[in-house]
């Protein structure tokens, strides 16, 4: 497991163009999951693979580098970003046996790890509080509205925000936000088939 302040670190080195707003998602996609991307499973599978179609998604270096196939995103380590061109790229473990990317796996742990996430929002203060001090020491110039973003936000129940402008054209997001277990399984090859998600598969592990 990693601190916050690590990965915190770890993604301003690979997007140093992070501005409060991408803190603010990243702190919420790690407290609160994949839930509000999910209105359904068929609009996250058709998202995905009009996404996976698009041009979009060639190839792309963060910084000099290669991007990762995984990112950390909050200290338990329970939750990660699968990022989508690494994954088409070269598969990682997330294509199917015809060599192309299984967006159905994906979209079936997007449903699990919606369903298995529970929303948290003491969890969130504590972690924007303490990004609001990782920011005056090493990303001043957004301490401030970050602590704006954190009271606004409280107010209206923590609500997702995009990325900023700045981070979006630079870097070109594109991932989907998981639970790691989830990708455990699939690494050790113990996924259930596309299509066998049981009721039983989603509830363990709550």
């Amino acid at each position: 497991m990693s601190s916050l302040s690590t990965i915190l670190d770890r993604h301003l080195r690979r997007y140093p163009l992070l501005e409060a707003r991408d803190i603010y998602k990243l702190l919420h996609q790690g407290a609160f999951g994949p839930g509000h991307m999910m209105a359904s499973a068929e609009e996250a599978r058709t998202a995905l693979e009009d996404e996976v179609r698009s041009r979009k998604l060639e190839g792309r270096r963060q910084n000099g580098r290669p991007e990762e196939l995984v990112a950390e995103i909050e200290p338990r380590g329970k939750l990660v970003r699968v990022n989508l061109r690494p994954m088409l790229e070269r598969g990682g473990g997330m294509k199917d046996r015809g060599g192309r990317a299984d967006a159905e796996w994906l979209v079936e742990v997007m449903v699990e790890s919606a369903r298995r996430v529970e929303r948290d929002p003491k969890l969130m203060k504590r972690r924007l509080t303490a990004a609001v001090r990782w920011c005056r020491k090493y990303l001043p110039a957004e301490a401030a509205e970050l602590e704006r973003l954190s009271a606004q936000a409280e107010e209206s129940g923590y609500p997702a925000f995009h990325h900023s402008p700045a981070y979006t054209r630079a870097y070109r997001p594109a991932y989907r936000v998981i639970l790691s277990d989830c990708l455990k399984r699939r690494a050790s090859g113990r996924e259930q088939p596309a299509g066998r998600l049981s009721r039983e598969a989603v509830v363990a592990g709550r």
